[in-house]
């Protein structure tokens, strides 16, 4: 890749301007961005050099030739591009053993990528490696680009040559110590083609099986002879079988347990010096934390007639207890101590007790604090002493900040004047001006404390001294590697602002924000010219992600039984970060069908926008329904727990099927239409949506469907609350509260919501013990079974105590209350249900794998005692 800068008036008289500045390249007037010279301005050499290297930073030019034409009424500047071979596709020529497919995976080049020489020279041995680790041994790979139309076509001409075969096979033993059989373990054999990961693999199988055997220091190398006027490899696996090697543990006892845990050590090592002395060491460890703090243990090989014993010999010396733990002095607070009565006396553990005790001491001021550790020597049950010494408590007399310029607004620093004296308060004091000075653009500034000490030592002043240097700020932000996206999305995701500071902070975040957007592969920034002073130009380079993706996905709920989806998505929409999806969702009780379309930025904002069309189906219990219906929504966050959801629903639904007697219902409610807005609030602090074990969860559902928007009047709200506390490290205890609410509105309506408006309780998702949705009202149907109908109001609560077993495998215990009443009027907290209830959770990458056994505390006549859940996800 060339870059040439021809000026061909290299230095005009000062009185000349500028008369004209013309880019010759495609869109043009985005690249104008880049430039610093106007018209009418002198002609600035270093502004010229500005340009190009700009230009060349998108990787979009493989040359920019500078021309200024000198005139009678000023000079003309020409910025004369040639584009960069960018990759448009592959061809694949000469011997076909290499497909476009494999070609692409091998070289892992990437439409769009700058096809430089280097880079195909390295493509091209690539591909020829790869031809070659199947059996082409003088494959040759010429790699070159083509000028074609939107940049370059990348040819490999591919010339395979013979494909080796294998001609013979032989398993030698090259020391004098018997092998067990390996020839079953050969490959490739006679007559295959020859793959060398294919011998790899075969001579690690023999090494392992030799190790199995006994023999840990084997080792199985594969040399192999090519004739090339026959096209034939002779391929032999070189064995060094080894003497038998056996563990053999002399001197204090060792449990076996930790015997086998040193064998696996040695053995998986290969008995090589390093996993021996990693054997040793696990050997120690252990053995000090039974107490013996003069434990040694020395290793060696003893011949033996059967071959080689690997003898460690442990020396544990006498194991020690702690008899008492006594803290001579006072502690501004109380610690937790690792060194326990009854327990080994470990020295490491020793040592971390006195620097906990140390912190405690400098956390409360004074910074001089001394911990001595005493301990009688020997075995046995032994007194253990922490003697503290805490010197002079310290406390801050002033603290002073000079150098600070003034456009930097650190955080609240941690020292205060009257407040006790803290190393560490120092540090996050220093640290806080550090980044707030950088963070500003001060990327060569340092911070200095320098302390004045009382003669007693019981107070201190300190100043921090602060030299900033000169502030640097962004020049240009170039953006290189678009193809399909406008350089407007990437720049409203940036924290920079040309001629506002760079900062390393703004930096980071404004490649998170990249990231986040899930368009680009990769995501860099980095500087132009990084030691230019005052001012630097800062590169984006991207590399676009593919923007359609397809994804599917199985499930199981008791309400669905098993379900199956798939979701097509079409990313990057006109180039501006606009999503178009499309999903289907089918179960043995409905389906579901969606299409939506996504808008990052709202009137200018960034705030998402949906616009979503849906069909969907159903079978319940005591009717069937479909719907169809359209859907805008936005969100929004008010802080960063707090968000709200903005909703217009406009849906028909059509119920059928419906198994009560039709007297019990309103004709007019069994066709309905919902329009009008709702709306929902989320507070979420939950360690992890699927698994969580801390935190809370708050969230309000609002909807309102009014007849003067076309749809039958109502209004219904859903609340809930869920809380998170881990109780050990194993147990979590899990509590939650629903409540839901609705009303017909209008006079002369009827009382009760549309059927599939209505709540519904009882199943998987409490209350368990209950089938589903039949914890409610119950009517005699048109066949005489009972059928739920629901209600206008939902009252549900639950707590659940989950333990975690390990291995993906937990336990729970459940008790779980609620009733649905038919109208809001009629609830009546004397006649909630109850179940009980234990549960097996699996965890997955979905969520738990659940299995629930529920059993009703307040069983009614003819109801039946309990019931199975299966589902995947917790209950709340």
């Amino acid at each position: 890749m060339a870059l040439v800068l021809v000026l061909l008036c290299l230095a005009p008289p000062a009185s000349e301007n500028v008369r004209s500045v013309r880019i010759e390249a495609a869109a043009p007037e985005r690249l104008a961005h880049y430039l610093e010279i106007l018209p009418g301005q002198p002609l600035d050499p270093e502004a010229v050099r500005r340009a190009v290297e700009r230009l060349h930073a998108t990787g979009e030019f493989a040359d920019v030739v500078v021309r200024a034409e000198r005139g009678p009424e000023g000079v003309d500047v020409v910025f004369d591009t040639r584009p960069a071979p960018l990759l448009v596709d592959l061809v694949v020529e000469g011997d076909p053993v290499l497909s476009r497919k494999d070609l692409s995976r091998v070289t892992r080049l990437r439409p769009g990528e700058p096809l430089w020489p280097a880079r195909l020279e390295r493509a091209g041995r690539q591909a020829a490696l790869a031809l070659a680790g199947r059996g082409y041994l003088e494959a040759g790979v010429a790699a070159e680009a083509v000028p074609v139309t939107g940049g370059a076509r990348a040819r490999f001409q591919v010339r395979a040559g013979p494909r080796a075969r294998v001609r013979s096979v032989r398993v030698e033993v090259v020391d004098d110590h018997a092998a067990p059989p390996l020839n079953d373990l050969v490959s490739p054999g006679p007559g295959r083609p020859y793959r060398r990961e294919h011998a790899d693999r075969a001579a690690e199988r023999m090494r392992r099986r030799l190790v199995e055997a006994g023999r840990w220091r084997a080792a199985v190398s594969v040399r192999e002879r090519y004739d090339p006027a026959a096209g034939a490899i002779d391929l032999t696996f070189e064995v060094s079988a080894t003497p038998f090697v056996q563990l053999e543990l002399a001197g204090g006892p060792v449990p076996g347990g930790l015997r086998r845990a040193v064998e696996q050590i040695v053995r998986e090592g290969g008995a090589k010096d390093d996993a021996r002395e990693a054997a040793a060491e696990r050997l120690e460890t252990a053995l000090r934390r039974r107490g013996h703090r003069d434990v040694a243990v020395g290793h060696r090989f003893e011949p033996r007639d059967w071959g080689e014993a690997l003898v460690y010999e442990v020396r544990p010396g006498p194991a020690a207890t702690v008899a008492s733990v006594r803290i001579v002095g006072e502690l501004p607070e109380a610690v937790v101590l690792e060194t326990r009565e009854g327990e080994p006396l470990q020295e490491s553990a020793l040592q971390g007790d006195a620097r906990v005790l140390a912190r405690a001491l400098e956390e409360g001021g004074h910074p001089d604090a001394r911990v001595e550790v005493d301990v009688p020597e020997g075995g046995g049950a032994l007194p253990v002493v922490f003697g503290l010494d805490p010197g002079p408590l310290t406390r801050v007399r002033d603290v002073v900040v000079t150098g600070l310029p003034g456009d930097v607004s650190p955080a609240e620093l941690p020292l205060r004047a009257g407040g006790p004296y803290r190393v560490r308060d120092l540090a996050a004091a220093r640290d806080a001006l550090l980044a707030a000075s950088r963070n500003a653009g001060y990327l060569h500034a340092e911070v200095r404390p320098v302390l004045a000490f009382s003669e007693d030592r019981t107070a201190v002043e300190v100043r921090l001294e602060v030299e900033a240097g000169r502030r640097t700020d962004v020049a240009r932000v170039v953006v290189a590697g678009l193809r399909r996206t406008r350089d407007v999305v990437v720049r409203r995701e940036l924290a920079l602002e040309e001629g506002g500071p760079l900062g390393l902070q703004r930096l980071l975040e404004s490649q998170r924000r990249l990231s986040a957007l899930g368009l680009f592969e990769r995501v860099s920034l980095g500087e132009v010219d990084p030691e230019r002073p005052g001012e630097r130009d800062v590169v984006v380079s991207l590399r676009e992600a593919p923007v359609t993706t397809l994804a599917y996905g199985v499930g199981y709920a008791e309400r669905d039984l098993f379900r199956a989806s798939v979701e097509l998505t079409r990313r990057n929409l006109f180039g501006m970060d606009r999503t178009l999806s499309t999903f289907a969702r089918g179960s043995f009780r409905g389906t579901r069908f969606l299409l939506s379309f996504r808008e990052p930025y709202l009137f200018g904002y960034k705030r998402e926008l949906f616009a979503t069309g849906y069909w969907e189906e159903e079978d319940r219990a005591t009717f069937d329904f479909n719907r169809l219906g359209a859907l805008l929504q936005t969100a929004g966050s008010l802080t960063r727990r707090w968000s709200v959801i903005g909703r217009l629903l406009f849906q028909k639904t059509r119920v059928y099927n419906i198994e009560i007697p039709i007297e019990e219902l309103d004709r007019q409610f069994r066709n309905y239409t919902v329009s009008g807005p709702s709306a929902s609030v989320v507070y979420d602090t939950r360690d992890d949506p699927l698994e969580p074990n801390e935190g809370r969860f708050l969230g309000a559902d609002l909807q309102l469907s009014l007849s003067a928007l076309g749809g039958d009047g109502f209004v219904k709200g859903f609340f809930q609350s869920a809380s998170y506390q881990r109780l050990s490290g194993r147990a979590t205890l899990a509590l939650s509260a629903r409540l839901g609410l609705g009303r017909t509105l209008g006079s002369g309506e009827p009382l009760g919501l549309p059927f599939p408006e209505r709540f519904f309780a009882g199943g998987d998702y409490g209350p368990r013990g209950f089938p589903l949705d039949e914890a409610g009202p119950l009517v005699e149907g048109t066949n005489g079974e009972l059928f739920p109908t629901g209600g206008n109001a939902l009252v549900l609560g639950g707590a659940e105590l989950r333990v975690d077993l390990g291995r993906r495998l937990s336990l729970g215990t459940f008790l779980d209350t609620g009733n649905v009443f038919t109208l809001v009027r009629d609830i009546d907290l004397g006649d909630l249900r109850y179940s009980t209830g234990l549960g097996v959770r699996y965890r997955t990458p979905l969520g738990p794998i659940r299995v629930d056994w529920g059993y009703k505390l307040n069983r009614r006549p003819g109801e039946s005692a309990s019931r199975f859940h299966f589902t995947i996800g917790h209950a709340f």
